[in-house]
């Protein structure tokens, strides 16, 4: 058994092999300073495939571990951040990826033994697309790929080796986003889930004709795909009520369903936790942006009140909200508070367009998406201007902050009350050029594709809310791991302490912020207790702030 693990929440995953007989733990790629990734498992269990960043910070290189030798060899040393995606049953010939940012990756069959690297990308000339591995095909000389080069739409393709020929398998799914793809162990099945506005919806084909196989009746949700081998499918299926639950079809006629994992729900009633509706507004340029809406229990949605309302943004940015189950939004609605979750311009699940309309100096649009939440929840008697929050990590935190700015821009403009009252920072940037020079050098490269490269500090400074600080006029809790190799602590103590300085000299000891750091965390909050404290912590403060 392979084990991946990271000290401190630091992220430079090690891997270590564990005899389950005998439970020692033998190091295989082991290195402080450098993170690696278990890539693919070989099918006759002889190996697996790895990649690490051991011999360049900034790139990640693929290697071989064999068991029975023990011996790790590399079969590839090039620049950029390479991952092995499937191999042929006698690992001569690999198909690998490399990722250049969220909406550009490349596919290569890599012959191991001469070093030889053929493009097998599946895009139009000149352009780029965001390609993904599915695996080779019965017989290894056709590959299956998800790309998203036609029309922005991620969708199934089979590429001929030989021919170069392409083909769509599956057309009738086209008009969808994909969850994942994959084939059961012995390839004679496929399965698919696509993102259907949030939704993830499950379907199984035969691999000779790509015929439909039935499936058992699921509740709305998201289901994931799991081990699939001959017609024995493992899935999970999570919604607001159900907090992934896990289970194992038999498919075909007469096939069964077994659940495999069972909710600890410790006494809580998760039958009368709220789902959320789909709803969509305009943005300020009239570009119509999905959301999910929480209210909370005994909320009646036909005769709408004020009440205090926050905006969850989520991270990525290239991420997506879904009606999935969280403890700590169903917390927080039974205290009172509903919750809006946006999908702004540059979230996933709408297309390649959708998402690349944040990049680089479309960043602030997104930003104005974020306000225009706060909007559609006062226009539609959900909430008061003043009673509503700000919230997120990561880039949710950049959110956070950044529309806290613009909507006391957008207020001066307008001569109008502001939305926000409060604001939850989680390991959020606020500095984008502080950001990118401390992140990891493999994530710099990722980054500078979407926010900005370093080359441009003035447009990183006109989208950093660190230079518009005199625009945050209202309390803020900012939390923060201390070992995140992501968002750097910097980031959080910088804001902190600004806020603080600002609050003395305008004698504001409202704009004092709350500042929360774990020692013990990283890039978000792993440890029960931790998350226990946060969550009791925030809730207190939105509680005395827009929940008065």
């Amino acid at each position: 058994m392979l084990l991946s693990h990271a000290v401190g929440g630091n992220e430079n995953f090690q891997i270590s092999l564990m005899d389950t007989k005998t439970a020692k733990v033998t190091p295989v790629a082991a290195n402080a300073k450098a993170q690696y990734a278990v890539n693919h498992w070989a099918d006759d269990s002889s190996a697996f495939y790895f990649s690490g960043n051991d011999d360049s910070p900034n790139d990640f290189h693929l290697y071989k571990h064999t068991f029975a030798t023990g011996k790790t060899t590399k079969v590839l040393g090039k620049e950029g951040s390479w991952s092995v995606e499937d191999a042929t049953p006698d690992g001569s010939r690999l198909i690998v990826e490399k990722s250049n940012s969220a909406s550009d990756a490349n596919v290569f069959e890599l012959d191991v033994k001469s070093g030889a690297l053929v493009e097998i990308t599946i895009k139009d000339e000149g352009k780029t697309a965001a390609n993904s591995v599915v695996g080779y095909m019965p017989g290894n000389q056709q590959v299956m790929i998800t790309s998203d080069y036609r029309d922005g739409n991620e969708r199934i393709y089979i590429k001929d080796l030989k021919t170069q020929s392409v083909s769509s398998p599956l057309p009738s799914l086209n008009k969808f986003e994909l969850d994942g793809v994959g084939f059961n162990h012995e390839k004679t099945m496929l399965a698919v889930a696509t993102n259907e506005d949030g939704y993830g919806v499950p379907h199984v084909y035969t691999v000779d004709a790509f015929r439909s196989v039935d499936l058992p009746k699921i509740d709305r949700g998201i289901v994931g795909l799991g081990t699939f081998r001959g017609n024995s499918l493992v899935w999970s299926m999570n919604n607001a009520k159900t907090p992934g639950g896990a289970y194992v079809s038999t498919l075909g006629a007469g096939g069964t369903t077994t659940q495999l994992t069972f909710v600890e729900s410790q006494g809580v009633d998760l039958s009368k936790f709220p789902l959320p509706e789909l709803v969509k507004y305009k943005s300020f340029d009239g570009l119509e942006i999905p959301a999910f809406v929480f209210l909370p229990p005994g909320y009646d949605a036909a005769k709408p009140r004020p009440i205090p309302f926050i905006c969850l943004y989520h991270g990525g940015p290239e991420g997506q909200h879904r009606p999935n189950f969280s403890a700590a939004q169903q917390y927080l609605l039974s205290r009172g508070f509903g919750i809006i979750l946006p999908n702004v311009r540059g979230s996933t699940g709408y297309g390649r367009a959708f998402q690349m309309m944040d990049d680089y100096k479309g960043r602030w649009a997104s930003v104005k998406d974020g306000v225009a939440a706060a909007k559609f929840l006062v226009d539609k008697g959900y909430a008061t201007p003043g009673k509503i929050t700000t919230y997120g990590g990561s880039y949710g935190g950049f959110m956070s902050v950044a529309c806290l700015v613009e909507d006391t821009l957008n207020a001066e403009a307008t001569k109008g009350k502001p939305y926000f009252g409060a604001g939850v920072d989680i390991v959020g940037i606020v500095n984008l050029q502080t950001f990118l020079e401390k992140t990891s050098g493999y994530r710099r490269k990722l980054r500078e594709v979407e926010y900005g490269p370093l080359s441009d500090p003035d447009f990183l400074a006109s989208v950093s809310s660190i230079k518009k600080l005199d625009k945050i006029k209202v309390p803020m809790f900012i939390a923060h791991g201390f070992n995140d190799p992501r968002v750097p602590i910097e980031e959080a103590m910088q804001l902190a302490v600004a806020l603080k300085d600002r609050a003395a000299a305008e004698k504001n000891p409202a704009l004092t912020p709350q500042l929360l750091v774990f020692p013990d965390e990283g890039h978000g909050f792993a440890k029960l207790e931790n998350r226990l404290l946060f969550n009791k912590q925030s809730a207190a403060f939105l509680e005395q702030t827009i929940g008065k």
